[in-house]
């Protein structure tokens, strides 16, 4: 739903060429991508894999947004700008002055409020060669919480069962984790909720590949314990609901900080249903399609956290 960016492969990557698959472009590099994403099942090729239009180039981008005392946006500010595909941020531009938000109420009447936001654009390939660019997902979460208000990890195993996975079979991608936490901090029942393959094969090698991801990711947070709420609208619960993404990342060796506002190649999987999860109180039971897969990674965001957005990420 909603207005669709249309954008050439020049708009996302300037010198790509078509029938090399090559480019200059520092923003995406789209011949070491689809390289990357047929190495993990490079000896089956003679077996059919899925269509090329299956795969998705996304960014996950962050920032700050300042909504006004009626819910309006009164400014917003991306990290590293300057450096963004015009593409995604011309998109970005047109939508996000159209958003409105649930006022933020402070001591009892609407306030100003700055929160902290991850944004995912997604460009899909349409059938006439270019890309349909949208605003897939987004998260907001609140950036005046103490510490006593949030859900944090407080102990973690050793991520070698993970890398031992990945080592194994050659998959890579992103896993979201849907997890219920009992006042004691411990992990009382988790979901698979999604796996976002970076690697191709046939449909049943990527169900295989999803469910090794998925379920030594499961198997490891099971027994991480996390510090619950103990101050704010958040405490005192019987459980709390968040998802907690883990990124088995194999596409390049440089961190995070260098792969920001870059495109990434990813198959999206499908979602599975949450059967705790109150669903007012966000998150998302689609059969085909998540609406999570803009949260920040390595981090456990609470299912209510952050302001309210009333409307639609795209807009005609």
């Amino acid at each position: 739903p909603g207005e669709r960016g249309r954008v050439s492969r020049a708009m996302l990557a300037p010198g790509f060429r078509d029938g090399g698959m090559e480019m200059q472009s520092r923003e995406i590099r789209i011949a070491a991508i689809f390289a990357l994403l047929a190495v993990m099942f490079a000896a089956d090729a003679a077996i059919p894999r899925v269509p090329d239009r299956q795969v998705e180039l996304s960014m996950l981008l962050k920032g700050t947004i300042d909504i006004a005392p009626d819910g309006g946006v009164e400014r917003y500010s991306l990290e590293k700008s300057k450096d963004l595909t015009p593409a995604a941020v011309g998109i970005l531009n047109k939508q996000i002055s159209r958003w409105r938000f649930e006022p933020v109420v402070i001591d009892g009447k609407p306030s100003e409020a700055r929160t902290n936001m991850t944004i995912r654009v997604v460009a899909s390939p349409a059938s006439d060669g270019n890309y349909s660019l949208v605003i897939q997902g987004a998260n907001f979460s609140g950036s005046k919480v103490s510490t006593a208000e949030k859900l944090r990890i407080k102990t973690r195993t050793g991520i070698g069962p993970l890398i031992r996975v990945m080592m194994s079979t050659g998959a890579t991608g992103e896993v979201y984790v849907a997890l219920k936490i009992g006042p004691d901090g411990k992990v009382q029942d988790g979901v698979i909720e999604q796996v976002n393959l970076t690697v191709l094969g046939t449909d049943k090698q990527m169900e295989d590949a999803r469910v090794a991801l998925g379920d030594s990711s499961l198997a490891l947070v099971r027994k991480w314990t996390f510090s619950v709420p103990t101050q704010g609208e958040s405490a005192g619960k019987p459980y709390w609901s968040g998802v907690l993404p883990i990124f088995f990342d194999g596409l390049d060796s440089s961190g995070p900080s260098q792969q920001y506002g870059r495109w990434r190649a990813y198959v999206p999987g499908p979602c599975a249903a949450v059967p705790w999860r109150d669903p007012e109180e966000g998150g998302s039971n689609m059969e085909h399609r998540c609406e999570i897969d803009a949260l920040p990674e390595g981090e456990f965001t609470l299912d209510s956290s952050g302001p309210k957005l009333l409307t639609p990420l795209m807009q005609g």
